[in-house]
């Protein structure tokens, strides 16, 4: 005599299946749906690539090509790729969709620092020593000798090094100063980080060392705001010291 099947299988079980199984039908089908409209609305078409006033230089056929293109079809990281690698002199940058028809491309331009003259050019370097271009003249910020550069050095790469580093720390320090910003420093010699020599102006000289670099120049600072140097008479100042010598040009005397 045949067994009978053991398996029961209640009704409420069967009709929560069924109920599954159509919620599952009802969120594909509501997905594809959603899928096919996000990708060939024209709604969604792209109208305009915004690019931030900052880099409006950028010249990519990538870009011009966007418009017409689903926002969704977009290779936003491909992009950004392409940009920086063509453009190592952008910093911060964002590509981004702007619902339901923008691309933005954001971002901000490096800001040449100084210089290094390399491979028969002049190498600028931004604020933090990235590499960002070669100029066949010499453009109007400090040009650093001394500097070793290693021969592997790609733009959009940061120059590195003890005395790179040094001279980028000063040259900020400067830039931010409400005292010292006014100052054209034409030349910085690092070789010697036991004596950093920056020519500032027609013949003055400001001579520092790696060793407590803010401190130093925070007392050229207050040398400065207290009126009491005619920057037009000095030699030079050294602020290697406890205190800072300064050399006149008229008396040739050390005070």
């Amino acid at each position: 005599m045949a067994k009978k099947s053991s398996v029961n299988i209640s009704p409420i079980a069967i009709i929560r299946v069924i109920v599954f199984l159509f919620i599952g039908f009802v969120v594909f089908t509501g997905y594809v749906n959603a899928v096919d409209f996000l990708t060939s609305s024209p709604l969604f078409s792209v109208k305009d690539v915004l690019i931030d006033r900052s880099i409006q230089f950028i010249d990519l056929r990538t870009l011009r090509e966007i418009p017409g293109t689903n926002i969704f079809e977009v290779d936003i990281n491909k992009l950004d790729r392409q940009i920086r690698r063509r453009y190592p002199y952008i910093a911060e940058l964002r590509v981004v969709r702007q619902l339901p028809d923008r691309i933005l491309v954001l971002a901000k331009q490096r800001e040449a620092l100084m210089q290094i003259y390399y491979k028969k050019k002049y190498l600028q370097l931004d604020t933090e020593g990235v590499a960002l271009y070669y100029t066949l003249q010499p453009a109007e910020v400090p040009l650093v000798f001394g500097v070793p550069v290693d021969n592997s050095l790609f733009l959009g790469g940061t120059v590195r090094g003890a005395s790179l580093k040094k001279v980028v720390k000063i040259l900020n320090i400067f830039k931010r100063s409400p005292y010292l910003k006014r100052w054209r420093i034409h030349a910085v010699q690092a070789g010697n980080l036991a004596k950093i020599d920056l020519s500032v102006g027609e013949s003055m000289h400001v001579i520092l060392d790696q060793d407590n670099t803010e401190e130093k120049i925070g007392l050229l600072q207050m040398l400065v705001a207290s009126n009491k140097l005619d920057l037009n008479k000095v030699k030079y100042i050294d602020l290697r010291f406890h205190e800072p010598i300064i050399a006149n040009n008229e008396e040739g005397k050390e005070k």
